[in-house]
């Protein structure tokens, strides 16, 4: 039983030792598997801040729009089509597309389906949203990250991409007035 141990044992070590590459087949298969996962659906759910030709932005994505997008509305129970022009700023959506994405800031992909979320409490949140935006006259807002909706409130980071200033937003969900960094609005 020893000598067949320390046998497979030296067998084991010389196979390690060994100088010879990995056969080619084995490598292509690893990198088309690569591939496969890169290539996944993905979803990222926010608002649109930005609406500018063919592009909108969504959080910090900028989102290409071809001709052949899928739009359309869901109340969370039902699902209705929809237009490219039915898209606006501040809507909450959920972006359906092919990774990966362009790394640039900000960072850069296509929407395959673009579902503009209208039940209940998505609207709020977008009318709070519009209100901000229209109120402080931003044409150019990046949100950083996710929205967090808590306590009747929407909160986030943003920069306002003319001024490179980035700062906190709170917006109250029934009455629309927000601080920016702490301080209330005018």
């Amino acid at each position: 039983m020893k000598k067949w141990s320390l046998f497979l044992a030296s067998v084991l070590l010389l196979a390690a030792c060994s100088n010879e590459e990995a056969e080619p087949a084995e490598t292509e298969e690893a990198d088309e598997t690569e591939m496969a996962v890169e290539q996944q659906g993905m979803t990222e759910e926010g608002f649109i801040t930005q609406v500018s030709g063919e592009d909108i932005l969504v959080n910090s994505i900028y989102f290409s729009i071809p001709e052949d997008v899928n739009v359309q509305f869901s109340d969370g129970a039902e699902t209705t089509e929809g237009e490219i022009r039915d898209i606006r700023t501040g809507m909450k959506v959920s972006m359906d597309y092919q990774g990966p994405l362009a790394e640039s800031f900000p960072m850069q992909g296509e929407a395959e389906t673009i579902t503009i979320l209208t039940d209940e409490e998505s609207v709020k949140q977008s009318d709070a949203l519009e209100a901000f935006i229209n109120q402080e006259q931003l044409p150019r807002l990046i949100m950083m990250g996710q929205p967090i909706v808590r306590d009747n409130e929407i909160g986030f980071l943003f920069s306002n991409m003319e001024t490179g200033d980035v700062s906190e937003v709170r917006i109250d969900l029934d009455t629309h007035e927000y601080t920016i960094g702490g301080e209330p609005s005018e």
